[in-house]
């Protein structure tokens, strides 16, 4: 083991943990432009999804909805999207009470949640359109 003079050893234990901090802040700051970066993207998504509803685009707002899901696999606003989409636009009950029930889920059944109300509300109008 070589000899260090005490100097040294206080250098090397500063210059570690200086190190170590500068590690811990470039994470810290990366995951900070992470989520700002993941933010933009799903305002940038969200923005595309609405200009296709508007223009009766349905196919390019599922697409978009499907790139906002994976960047925030959590946003009721879009699984609601992907809901209406499957019923109305695509004919796909199956996978729209799979979305409606997503969105109950996730939400937390709550129905002061504007995006539970109209799952539950949507819902109740596909399952008695199916009975």
């Amino acid at each position: 083991m070589p000899m260090y003079h005490p100097c040294q050893l206080t250098f090397r234990v500063l210059d570690w943990d200086l190190n170590m901090v500068a590690t811990i802040l470039r994470q810290v700051v990366g995951r900070e432009n992470e989520a700002r970066a993941s933010t933009v993207l799903v305002s940038a998504f969200r923005t595309q999804i609405v200009r296709a509803l508007g223009e009766g685009r349905w196919r390019f707002a599922d697409h978009f909805c499907d790139k906002l899901l994976a960047e925030d696999p959590r946003n009721l606003e879009a699984l609601l999207w992907k809901a209406h989409l499957a019923w109305r636009y695509f004919q796909d009950a199956p996978s729209a009470l799979a979305y409606f029930r997503r969105v109950l889920i996730l939400g937390g059944f709550e129905s002061s949640n504007e995006y539970v109300a109209r799952a539950q509300n949507s819902l109740a109008q596909l399952l008695e359109q199916l009975s």
